[in-house]
């Protein structure tokens, strides 16, 4: 074969002899490796809670924590040939958990954590042997490789917001997983003043102190050491105010915590109101409206994306 290539005198030919030498002409390719700006075949996309919250109540009397694994429901963006991803490094699900469950403890890479939504007493999740009770708007955090598994005590299901980084690390492709051997890991001590959980009285008091930003909201980072991959963001978004539009490199999932409005994401128009979901891919210019007093929460991979030193933001 290199005797033939060596002497091969049409171009034409050159790029077919290199196909089976499983290599391909950077002047033959059928579409650029680089492009000018970033594009995504990701899309803006809203999925709402009402909804979400009566299929998994109908979900609660068909199937079981145990069959399951977790009860939840993936909020899989509708771009064409995807089945999983809610935005390109990052993964959000609505989970439902019923009174007397339990949802067995495991381990994995990829970083987690979740946004309570509504529970009632004694909902808790165990990360590590520590017992952490949720209560309405608390952040949990369950850190890459950190046992975790939860459970329902209470008389009411409990609901939550999961959001993790798995398709960052099915690209990457260090993917463990592990059960533990106890099903549900006992728990050695129980508390509310762990630096995984970010209390939702917590927050508010945060965001009580801040100062409106440059795009005109009031808005507090949640990052975490423990959170490599993942930023988090609470900010208010007072009644009748537009923020100012901005695009990102980030790829952001956003959950509605308390309030009303809508997202003007490119063209898309999205209404939401509490409990929603909506997702803003790379570098799509977006704003938000309040139509009453707004908390919204963002999770992205900025942090990742500072890391490498790949984050870009503009206000245009």
């Amino acid at each position: 074969m290199t005797s033939t290539l060596d002497t091969v005198d049409n171009l034409d030919t050159l790029n077919r002899l290199l196909g089976p030498l499983e290599m391909r002409a950077g002047w033959n390719k059928q579409e650029p490796s680089l492009w000018p700006r970033p594009r995504t075949k990701f899309k803006p996309a809203h999925w709402n809670w009402k909804s979400a919250r009566a299929a998994l109540d109908s979900a609660g009397r068909l199937i079981s924590a145990e069959q399951a694994e977790r009860r939840n429901l993936f909020l899989v963006n509708p771009c064409e040939g995807n089945y999983y991803e809610t935005l390109r490094t990052l993964v959000s699900a609505y989970q439902m958990i019923l009174p007397g469950e339990q949802a067995r403890s495991h381990r994995h890479t990829p970083n987690a954590l979740r946004l309570v939504l509504d529970v009632a007493e004694d909902c808790y999740t165990i990360v590590d042997g520590v017992e952490l009770e949720m209560a309405p708007g608390d952040v949990l955090l369950t850190p890459g490789w950190s046992w975790h598994g939860h459970g329902n005590k209470g008389s009411k299901p409990g609901y939550w917001i999961d959001f993790l980084d798995v398709p960052m690390v099915q690209l990457l492709e260090p993917m463990f997983l592990e059960f533990h051997p106890d099903g549900l890991e006992t728990a050695v001590s129980k508390t509310r003043d762990s630096t995984f959980v970010m209390s939702y009285a917590q927050t508010e008091s945060r965001l009580d102190a801040a100062k409106l930003d440059a795009r005109g909201r009031l808005v507090i980072s949640l990052d975490h050491a423990s959170m490599p991959t993942i930023g988090m963001d609470m900010e208010r978004i007072l009644a009748g105010r537009t923020t100012r539009r901005e695009r990102t490199t980030a790829n952001q999932i956003i959950a509605v915590v308390s309030g009303e409005g809508m997202t003007q994401v490119g063209d898309t128009r999205l209404a939401w109101r509490r409990g929603d979901v909506i997702a803003v891919p790379t570098w799509h210019d977006y704003a938000h409206t309040a139509t009453q007093d707004t908390v919204l929460f963002c999770v992205s991979d900025r942090v990742a994306q500072e890391k490498l030193g790949l984050l870009k933001v503009e206000c245009p």
